[in-house]
């Protein structure tokens, strides 16, 4: 049987602030919002991909938990060096600045407000 991707589940300290980065900042659609059991969650979506952002109650928090490594999101995005200049002007943090890839896109890496790494980039023809 051949998998698929059904979505990207991402278990978040504070779901406003994560909603504030993918729906503020990046501005993926929000086509859901709910709360049950003390849980919170928000479903958005990266084109054909949804991204669902889980916040947990703070008994069933786990504080040690590092989510700086192992995953990487990609999201393509437009006009990247506006967007990187808010990044930074926001205080973000910046994995990776600026960078031209040899296989035709313009890069820059940032954390999220929870430390995943999420890679925006821009195809270099769609550039002027």
């Amino acid at each position: 049987m051949r998998s698929t991707l059904a979505k990207l589940i991402l278990d978040v300290a504070d779901l406003d602030r994560s909603l504030a980065f993918y729906a503020g900042l990046l501005e993926l659609p929000i086509t859901l919002e709910d709360t049950w059991d003390g849980h919170r969650v928000a479903r958005l979506m990266a084109g054909s991909t949804e991204i669902m952002l889980l916040q947990q109650p703070p008994h069933e928090q786990n504080p040690a938990l590092d989510r700086r490594g192992g995953i990487v999101i990609n999201l393509t995005v437009r006009d990247l060096v506006a967007l990187a200049k808010v990044c930074e002007h926001l205080n973000l943090t910046v994995l990776q600045t600026l960078q031209n890839a040899t296989w035709g896109e313009r890069t820059f890496v940032v954390a999220d407000p929870d430390g995943y790494s999420v890679l925006l980039s821009e195809p270099v023809e769609t550039l002027h």
